[in-house]
């Protein structure tokens, strides 16, 4: 059965052996990129594990194009923090100095407290904290003058990436991956829906870097080892929330196209593996810093597509959007008018059955007929007969008004 379905076995010790000791090891764009999102110490242990298995190390024109395409603005998001941080800063530190203003009207504050004292030791640590911030940031190198990452990353993989397909093949991969899409074939078919979905040609990114691989390791007849941190599931099979392996499909669509083993890594067990291969001195936290790289960028990446998602403004959807409003302005129009029109019926009612009862006496006239009655009454039980007989002439008068 292995044999029949080698993508649900995890490799044997003895096949990971073997793998490691001759694959050739690629790596998606956003692993080259982590060079930027690094603390020097991970990236020098990232470059020394490159620099040793540079011989076997090759990237498809996509993964390429995608990490130069993306390169300024990874740079821009590291200096960010610093931006933000100075701006909260400012922001918090006048709020706190308009709040002791305000209370130091109070005598009850001041008579105890002396608030300009407070005011001045906020202002220097609010200052030595900006100053702080300027002299973290400046230490990061000014990338956008020169790029020395850059660089090192062009001479590692010089002569060791993929070309470029002709624009005829693109446009067959671009129907093949719609069809793959579709039928929900991994990888892509997730860049291609939903809250994931991309833009094209960004849809097809997935599947280009695959086809390139395949391709690669056609030529090559060497295995493949897949350096990736996508944590979608087109690329890893999942159960349950829990990683299990690479996509089942994967490993058997290379094995049966391109007649060689496929494995997957992600960056933090790429690294600790290949310090143990390469018997490289222990560096827990420049693995312990890539794993928690990997699952800050996974979390930001949730984040803005979740928000994409809500807000995936389109002409087409900003038109249905615009006529379900005016839809519901047209109902409570119609739910208004009704409503009008049965208040409007009520009142007729209501006036009708006023029409019914006699009008009401007026004050002083009920005071004038309270004492008759009250005269003809004292000193004496009353009158059935003669209190009958005024009540009903007084509702004979009330009736004829």
């Amino acid at each position: 059965m292995r044999n029949l379905f080698p993508g649900y076995y995890k490799p044997t010790k003895e096949e990971f052996d073997d793998l490691w000791e001759n694959c050739i090891f690629s790596f998606d764009a956003n692993i080259l990129l982590n060079v930027y999102r690094y603390s020097p110490e991970t990236r020098e242990r990232f470059f020394e594990i490159l620099t040793k298995l540079q011989d076997r190390i090759w990237i498809p024109y996509q993964v390429a194009y995608e990490y130069h395409k993306n390169r300024l603005e990874v740079i821009s998001q590291q200096l960010k923090p610093y931006d933000e941080i100075k701006k909260l800063l400012d922001e918090h530190f006048e709020k706190l100095i308009k709040k002791l203003e305000e209370y130091s009207k109070r005598h009850s504050f001041t008579t105890f407290f002396d608030s300009s004292k407070l005011i001045e030791s906020i202002k220097r640590a609010n200052e030595e904290s900006k100053v702080n911030l300027q002299q973290a940031s400046s230490q990061y190198p000014d990338l956008l003058e020169f790029d020395e990452f850059l660089e090192k990353v062009t001479r590692l993989f010089d002569s060791k990436v993929g070309k470029p397909y002709p624009e005829e093949e693109i446009q067959k991969i671009y129907k093949e991956g719609e069809k793959r899409f579709k039928d929900n074939i991994p990888p892509g078919y997730m860049d291609d829906r939903g809250k994931h979905k991309k833009d094209f040609p960004e849809n097809y990114g997935d599947i280009l870097v695959w086809f390139q691989l395949i391709d690669y390791a056609k030529s090559q007849k060497k295995p493949l080892i897949l350096v990736i941190d996508d944590e979608k599931e087109d690329w890893w099979l999942e159960h349950k929330g829990k990683t299990i392996s690479p996509r089942p499909e994967l490993i058997q669509e290379m094995l049966s196209k391109a007649g060689i083993s496929f494995y997957m890594y992600k960056s933090d067990q790429f690294m600790e593996r290949a310090a143990n291969f390469l018997a490289l001195p222990d560096k827990p936290e420049a693995i312990e810093e890539a794993r928690e790289i990997r699952l800050q960028d996974a979390d930001e990446e949730h984040s803005y597509e979740e928000i994409q998602h809500l807000v995936n403004i389109t002409p087409r959807n900003l038109e249905a959007s615009k006529r379900a409003f005016e839809e519901s302005q047209r109902k409570m129009a119609r739910n208004l008018e009704a409503s009008k029109r049965a208040f409007e019926e009520s009142q007729r009612k209501m006036a009708r059955n006023m029409d019914r009862f006699p009008k009401a006496l007026p004050l002083t006239e009920l005071r004038e007929q309270v004492s008759k009655l009250r005269g003809v009454l004292k000193g004496s039980a009353p009158d059935r007969n003669l209190v009958d007989e005024l009540i009903q002439e007084r509702r004979k008068e009330a009736a004829s008004e």
